[in-house]
């Protein structure tokens, strides 16, 4: 069975193709390959962005234990109201 159908496969009549289709052909696939970018670029951005946010992260923590002691200093300096007058 197998025979028969590399027999039939034979009897095909080839046909003449252009060089212009090649070279169309061509010319797609290295298209295709400029418009895709490399893997190791991708990863470099992403490892950048990673590093970004992991060092906002950090300074973000770092500033806002700086100013845990500074809120008790801000509160004495804030005029709170005596509202006595409403309670006699």
């Amino acid at each position: 069975m197998k025979q028969d159908n590399l027999n039939l496969l034979q009897n095909i009549k080839r046909i003449e193709v252009s060089d212009l289709l090649y070279d169309k052909i061509v010319l797609k696939i290295e298209q295709n390959r400029i418009n895709t970018v490399p893997f190791y670029k991708v990863g470099i951005a992403a490892s950048l962005l990673f590093a970004m946010i992991i060092s906002q992260l950090f300074m973000i923590s770092k500033s806002e234990k700086m100013n845990t002691p500074s809120i008790g200093k801000m509160i004495n300096l804030v005029e709170i109201n005596n509202n006595s007058l409403y309670h006699e």
